[in-house]
């Protein structure tokens, strides 16, 4: 009984460890200082995905990539729907 009990404890601190760090590796603001990326290639976080959709909207085409220009705001890499990259400047919005 103590055993199982024991078991039982071991999983639900491993399970609960695993959820704190995925949920913490997964905030936006950490997702920003650490440069991450989400399957779109946009960085993670609110301000990043609106520059990311303004970009979109612009072009037409299909976003790459988001990088941080310093204070600045974004700067998007679209393929746009004739096969071409191109970079788009966002200015931050606040």
């Amino acid at each position: 009984m103590a055993r199982i009990l024991s078991m039982w404890c071991h999983r639900l601190v491993v399970g609960l460890l695993a959820a704190w760090l995925l949920a913490a590796a997964g905030s936006p603001a950490a997702a920003e200082q650490n440069g991450q990326r989400n399957r779109a290639g946009q960085a993670v976080g609110s301000s990043a995905g609106q520059a990311a959709e303004q970009a979109r909207r612009q072009s037409g085409g299909r976003v790459l990539s988001t990088e941080r220009q310093g204070a600045d705001g974004y700067r998007v890499k679209v393929l746009t729907p004739e096969g071409r990259v191109r970079k788009i400047d966002v200015p931050e919005q606040r």
